[in-house]
């Protein structure tokens, strides 16, 4: 089951060992093949490795010849950043 290409009931009923079924056994099916592909979908999500987890913003303590302050960092949760200039 690839969990990023879903397939659609048109192309769905169109697979060979399904086509061979009633329509309600084919609806059944293709219920429990998007309750399955769903809950691969959430695993995906939940066991991918993001890092330490770091929420808030920090200022960064650099100013440019004037005295402004030049940018912020936004530290992401998997700890990069994103400048804002």
């Amino acid at each position: 089951m690839n969990i990023f290409e879903e397939i659609f009931w048109p192309q769905f009923i169109k697979i060979e060992r399904i086509s061979k079924l009633q329509l309600h056994e084919q609806v059944a099916a293709y219920d429990q093949y998007i309750q399955d592909l769903a809950t691969a979908r959430q695993n995906w999500i939940n066991y991918q490795n993001k890092g330490p987890i770091e929420r808030y913003l920090a200022q960064e303590e650099s100013y440019n010849n004037n005295g402004i302050l030049d940018y912020y960092l936004i530290l992401q949760e998997d700890g990069s950043k994103i400048i804002i200039t």
